[in-house]
Protein backbone atom coordinates (compact mmCIF):
# COMPACT_ATOMS: atom_id res chain seq x y z
CA UNK A 1 0.00 0.00 0.00
CA UNK A 2 1.33 3.46 -0.95
CA UNK A 3 2.30 5.56 2.07
CA UNK A 4 1.18 9.16 2.33
CA UNK A 5 4.02 11.60 3.07
CA UNK A 6 3.49 14.95 4.82
CA UNK A 7 5.99 17.53 6.05
CA UNK A 8 3.79 19.42 8.52
CA UNK A 9 2.48 18.63 12.01
CA UNK A 10 -1.27 18.20 11.60
CA UNK A 11 -3.58 19.79 14.16
CA UNK A 12 -6.75 19.95 12.04
CA UNK A 13 -8.32 17.75 9.37
CA UNK A 14 -10.95 19.11 6.98
CA UNK A 15 -12.89 16.26 5.36
CA UNK A 16 -14.95 17.08 2.26
CA UNK A 17 -17.32 14.42 0.87
CA UNK A 18 -18.34 14.96 -2.76
CA UNK A 19 -21.39 12.71 -2.72
CA UNK A 20 -21.75 10.59 -5.85
CA UNK A 21 -18.83 12.06 -7.81
CA UNK A 22 -17.52 9.49 -10.27
CA UNK A 23 -13.79 9.77 -11.01
CA UNK A 24 -14.32 9.90 -14.77
CA UNK A 25 -16.63 12.91 -14.32
CA UNK A 26 -13.67 14.91 -13.03
CA UNK A 27 -11.88 14.85 -16.36
CA UNK A 28 -14.93 14.60 -18.63
CA UNK A 29 -16.54 17.71 -17.15
CA UNK A 30 -13.30 19.61 -16.60
CA UNK A 31 -13.49 19.97 -12.82
CA UNK A 32 -10.43 22.20 -12.63
CA UNK A 33 -10.38 22.73 -8.88
CA UNK A 34 -10.56 19.00 -8.17
CA UNK A 35 -7.81 18.41 -10.73
CA UNK A 36 -5.64 21.17 -9.27
CA UNK A 37 -6.06 19.81 -5.75
CA UNK A 38 -5.18 16.30 -6.95
CA UNK A 39 -2.16 17.56 -8.89
CA UNK A 40 -0.78 19.48 -5.91
CA UNK A 41 -1.56 16.75 -3.37
CA UNK A 42 -1.41 12.98 -3.07
CA UNK A 43 -4.28 11.37 -4.93
CA UNK A 44 -5.86 8.45 -6.71
CA UNK A 45 -8.93 8.25 -8.92
CA UNK A 46 -9.06 4.50 -8.39
CA UNK A 47 -9.95 4.07 -4.70
CA UNK A 48 -12.83 1.87 -3.58
CA UNK A 49 -15.84 2.47 -1.39
CA UNK A 50 -17.60 -0.03 0.87
CA UNK A 51 -20.26 -2.58 0.06
CA UNK A 52 -23.09 -1.75 -0.19
CA UNK A 53 -22.03 1.31 -2.17
CA UNK A 54 -24.61 3.67 -0.66
CA UNK A 55 -24.25 6.91 1.26
CA UNK A 56 -25.48 5.77 4.69
CA UNK A 57 -23.19 2.74 4.76
CA UNK A 58 -20.21 4.67 3.39
CA UNK A 59 -20.64 7.58 5.81
CA UNK A 60 -21.02 5.09 8.65
CA UNK A 61 -17.64 3.61 7.74
CA UNK A 62 -16.03 7.00 7.18
CA UNK A 63 -17.09 8.22 10.63
CA UNK A 64 -16.50 5.02 12.64
CA UNK A 65 -13.64 3.31 10.81
CA UNK A 66 -15.63 0.05 10.83
CA UNK A 67 -16.97 -1.82 7.83
CA UNK A 68 -20.77 -1.90 7.34
CA UNK A 69 -21.11 -5.41 8.74
CA UNK A 70 -19.64 -4.15 12.03
CA UNK A 71 -21.20 -0.69 12.37
CA UNK A 72 -24.57 -2.06 11.27
CA UNK A 73 -25.67 0.40 8.57
CA UNK A 74 -26.00 -1.90 5.56
CA UNK A 75 -28.55 0.02 3.50
CA UNK A 76 -29.15 3.60 2.39
CA UNK A 77 -31.47 4.19 5.35
CA UNK A 78 -29.99 6.46 8.00
CA UNK A 79 -30.71 5.04 11.45
CA UNK A 80 -29.05 4.15 14.73
CA UNK A 81 -28.11 0.50 14.16
CA UNK A 82 -27.27 -2.44 16.35
CA UNK A 83 -23.54 -2.98 15.96
CA UNK A 84 -21.84 -6.34 15.58
CA UNK A 85 -19.09 -5.39 18.02
CA UNK A 86 -17.52 -2.36 19.72
CA UNK A 87 -17.04 0.65 17.47
CA UNK A 88 -14.89 3.72 18.05
CA UNK A 89 -16.18 6.73 16.08
CA UNK A 90 -13.51 9.13 14.91
CA UNK A 91 -15.11 12.09 16.70
CA UNK A 92 -15.22 10.16 19.99
CA UNK A 93 -11.55 9.29 19.69
CA UNK A 94 -10.71 12.94 19.05
CA UNK A 95 -12.89 14.13 21.95
CA UNK A 96 -11.03 11.80 24.32
CA UNK A 97 -7.87 13.68 23.34
CA UNK A 98 -9.51 17.07 23.80
CA UNK A 99 -10.04 17.76 20.09
CA UNK A 100 -13.40 19.04 18.74
CA UNK A 101 -15.34 17.72 15.75
CA UNK A 102 -17.88 19.69 13.74
CA UNK A 103 -20.02 18.73 10.78
CA UNK A 104 -21.89 20.65 8.08
CA UNK A 105 -24.52 18.94 5.93
CA UNK A 106 -27.64 19.69 3.93
CA UNK A 107 -30.96 20.64 5.49
CA UNK A 108 -33.00 17.69 6.76
CA UNK A 109 -36.82 17.59 6.86
CA UNK A 110 -38.46 18.54 10.14
CA UNK A 111 -39.58 14.98 10.84
CA UNK A 112 -35.97 13.76 10.54
CA UNK A 113 -34.39 16.35 12.82
CA UNK A 114 -34.76 14.33 16.03
CA UNK A 115 -33.09 11.29 14.46
CA UNK A 116 -30.35 13.49 12.96
CA UNK A 117 -29.71 14.99 16.40
CA UNK A 118 -29.40 11.56 18.04
CA UNK A 119 -27.16 10.17 15.29
CA UNK A 120 -24.58 12.93 15.39
CA UNK A 121 -24.56 12.92 19.19
CA UNK A 122 -23.88 9.18 19.18
CA UNK A 123 -21.02 9.69 16.72
CA UNK A 124 -19.42 12.22 19.07
CA UNK A 125 -19.73 15.48 17.13
CA UNK A 126 -19.82 18.60 19.24
CA UNK A 127 -21.21 21.00 16.64
CA UNK A 128 -23.34 19.95 13.67
CA UNK A 129 -25.43 22.12 11.39
CA UNK A 130 -27.89 20.89 8.77
CA UNK A 131 -28.32 23.99 6.61
CA UNK A 132 -28.51 24.62 2.89
CA UNK A 133 -29.40 22.49 -0.10
CA UNK A 134 -26.06 22.26 -1.90
CA UNK A 135 -22.31 22.66 -1.71
CA UNK A 136 -22.16 26.45 -1.84
CA UNK A 137 -24.74 26.94 0.93
CA UNK A 138 -23.19 24.23 3.11
CA UNK A 139 -19.77 25.81 2.65
CA UNK A 140 -21.25 29.15 3.72
CA UNK A 141 -22.63 27.48 6.86
CA UNK A 142 -19.16 26.10 7.68
CA UNK A 143 -17.24 29.29 6.93
CA UNK A 144 -16.94 30.53 10.51
CA UNK A 145 -15.66 27.17 11.73
CA UNK A 146 -13.17 26.98 8.87
CA UNK A 147 -11.79 30.27 10.16
CA UNK A 148 -11.99 29.65 13.91
CA UNK A 149 -11.70 25.89 14.58
CA UNK A 150 -7.98 25.23 14.38
CA UNK A 151 -7.83 21.71 15.82
CA UNK A 152 -9.68 18.40 15.43
CA UNK A 153 -12.03 17.45 12.59
CA UNK A 154 -14.27 19.55 10.37
CA UNK A 155 -16.58 17.61 8.01
CA UNK A 156 -18.55 18.92 5.04
CA UNK A 157 -20.89 16.69 3.03
CA UNK A 158 -21.94 18.08 -0.37
CA UNK A 159 -24.88 16.19 -1.98
CA UNK A 160 -25.18 17.95 -5.35
CA UNK A 161 -23.94 15.25 -7.75
CA UNK A 162 -25.76 12.44 -5.94
CA UNK A 163 -29.05 14.36 -6.00
CA UNK A 164 -28.73 15.05 -9.74
CA UNK A 165 -27.66 11.48 -10.47
CA UNK A 166 -30.75 10.03 -8.80
CA UNK A 167 -33.08 12.50 -10.50
CA UNK A 168 -31.59 12.65 -14.01
CA UNK A 169 -28.95 9.94 -14.26
CA UNK A 170 -25.21 9.81 -13.75
CA UNK A 171 -23.26 11.74 -16.42
CA UNK A 172 -26.42 13.54 -17.60
CA UNK A 173 -26.22 17.29 -18.34
CA UNK A 174 -27.86 17.99 -14.97
CA UNK A 175 -25.32 15.77 -13.24
CA UNK A 176 -22.51 17.62 -15.03
CA UNK A 177 -23.91 20.96 -13.79
CA UNK A 178 -24.11 19.65 -10.23
CA UNK A 179 -20.53 18.34 -10.41
CA UNK A 180 -19.34 21.74 -11.63
CA UNK A 181 -21.17 23.41 -8.73
CA UNK A 182 -19.29 21.22 -6.27
CA UNK A 183 -16.06 22.05 -8.11
CA UNK A 184 -16.80 25.76 -7.78
CA UNK A 185 -17.46 25.30 -4.06
CA UNK A 186 -14.16 23.44 -3.75
CA UNK A 187 -12.37 26.36 -5.41
CA UNK A 188 -13.96 28.78 -2.96
CA UNK A 189 -13.08 26.48 -0.07
CA UNK A 190 -9.44 26.42 -1.22
CA UNK A 191 -9.38 30.22 -0.95
CA UNK A 192 -10.97 30.21 2.51
CA UNK A 193 -8.79 27.45 3.98
CA UNK A 194 -5.23 28.14 2.91
CA UNK A 195 -3.57 24.96 1.69
CA UNK A 196 -0.22 26.47 2.68
CA UNK A 197 -1.16 25.94 6.34
CA UNK A 198 1.16 23.14 7.54
CA UNK A 199 -1.22 22.26 10.38
CA UNK A 200 -4.33 21.55 8.25
CA UNK A 201 -4.75 18.31 6.32
CA UNK A 202 -7.49 18.40 3.67
CA UNK A 203 -9.11 15.12 2.60
CA UNK A 204 -11.48 15.16 -0.38
CA UNK A 205 -13.28 12.03 -1.58
CA UNK A 206 -16.55 10.67 -2.88
CA UNK A 207 -18.63 8.19 -0.89
CA UNK A 208 -19.56 6.21 -4.02
CA UNK A 209 -19.85 6.52 -7.79
CA UNK A 210 -22.98 5.80 -9.80
CA UNK A 211 -24.58 4.80 -13.06
CA UNK A 212 -23.03 1.33 -13.09
CA UNK A 213 -25.87 -1.20 -13.15
CA UNK A 214 -28.61 1.42 -13.49
CA UNK A 215 -28.48 4.95 -14.85
CA UNK A 216 -29.94 6.53 -11.71
CA UNK A 217 -28.48 4.23 -9.05
CA UNK A 218 -25.22 3.17 -7.43
CA UNK A 219 -25.99 0.21 -5.16
CA UNK A 220 -24.02 -2.54 -6.87
CA UNK A 221 -20.55 -4.02 -7.14
CA UNK A 222 -20.13 -2.49 -10.60
CA UNK A 223 -16.80 -0.68 -11.01
CA UNK A 224 -18.53 2.63 -11.80
CA UNK A 225 -20.51 2.40 -8.56
CA UNK A 226 -17.62 1.33 -6.32
CA UNK A 227 -14.73 3.47 -7.65
CA UNK A 228 -14.11 6.85 -6.00
CA UNK A 229 -11.57 9.71 -6.09
CA UNK A 230 -9.44 10.22 -2.98
CA UNK A 231 -7.24 13.30 -2.48
CA UNK A 232 -4.99 14.43 0.39
CA UNK A 233 -3.71 18.01 0.32
CA UNK A 234 -2.36 20.79 2.53
CA UNK A 235 -0.23 20.09 5.64
CA UNK A 236 2.89 19.83 3.51
CA UNK A 237 1.53 16.79 1.66
CA UNK A 238 4.12 15.64 -0.84
CA UNK A 239 2.59 15.51 -4.34
CA UNK A 240 2.18 11.91 -5.43
CA UNK A 241 -0.03 9.51 -7.33
CA UNK A 242 -1.17 7.02 -4.73
CA UNK A 243 -1.03 3.36 -5.66
CA UNK A 244 -3.81 0.85 -6.19
CA UNK A 245 -5.72 -0.87 -3.42
CA UNK A 246 -6.77 2.19 -1.40
CA UNK A 247 -10.21 2.30 0.19
CA UNK A 248 -12.60 4.69 1.87
CA UNK A 249 -12.04 2.75 5.11
CA UNK A 250 -8.36 3.79 5.06
CA UNK A 251 -9.40 7.42 5.55
CA UNK A 252 -10.55 7.35 9.22
CA UNK A 253 -7.42 5.46 10.27
CA UNK A 254 -5.29 8.02 8.42
CA UNK A 255 -7.12 10.92 10.10
CA UNK A 256 -6.41 9.56 13.57
CA UNK A 257 -2.75 8.91 12.76
CA UNK A 258 -2.35 12.38 11.26
CA UNK A 259 -3.62 13.88 14.52
CA UNK A 260 -1.28 11.74 16.61
CA UNK A 261 -3.81 9.19 17.89
CA UNK A 262 -3.70 5.39 17.81
CA UNK A 263 -5.97 3.45 15.46
CA UNK A 264 -8.49 1.22 17.32
CA UNK A 265 -8.58 -2.49 16.54
CA UNK A 266 -12.18 -2.12 15.32
CA UNK A 267 -11.01 -0.12 12.28
CA UNK A 268 -11.22 -2.02 9.00
CA UNK A 269 -8.69 0.13 7.13
CA UNK A 270 -5.01 0.95 7.48
CA UNK A 271 -3.46 4.34 8.00
CA UNK A 272 -1.51 5.68 5.04
CA UNK A 273 0.74 7.57 7.44
CA UNK A 274 3.44 6.33 9.79
CA UNK A 275 2.33 6.88 13.43
CA UNK A 276 3.58 9.98 15.21
CA UNK A 277 3.82 10.52 18.94
CA UNK A 278 1.02 12.52 20.55
CA UNK A 279 2.47 15.57 22.38
CA UNK A 280 2.35 15.32 26.17
CA UNK A 281 0.09 18.38 26.29
CA UNK A 282 -2.51 16.54 24.17
CA UNK A 283 -2.97 13.57 26.49
CA UNK A 284 -6.39 11.97 26.76
CA UNK A 285 -8.83 14.45 28.29
CA UNK A 286 -12.52 14.33 29.19
CA UNK A 287 -14.85 14.91 26.26
CA UNK A 288 -15.41 18.66 25.83
CA UNK A 289 -18.93 20.02 25.94
CA UNK A 290 -20.32 20.84 22.53
CA UNK A 291 -23.26 22.49 20.87
CA UNK A 292 -25.54 20.56 18.58
CA UNK A 293 -27.25 22.87 16.11
CA UNK A 294 -29.75 21.03 13.94
CA UNK A 295 -31.42 23.45 11.55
Amino acid sequence: MQQLMINGTVRRVVLVVLDGLRPDAITQFGLQNVLRLARNGASTFDARTVSPSVTAAAMGSLLTGADPARHGVQSDRFHIPRTAGPIHPVAHELARAGMPSSGYMAHVPWLMRGLAHRMVAKLGFGTVRFRGVGALEILASARASLRDQRTGLLLMHWPDADDAGHKFGWMSPQYAEAARTMDAALGLFMKIASLDDPSTLVVVLADHGGGGRTLRGHNSDHELDRTIPLIFAGAGVRPATLGAGLSLVDVPATILTALGLPVPASYAGRSLLAPRRLPATAAVLPRPAGTLAVA
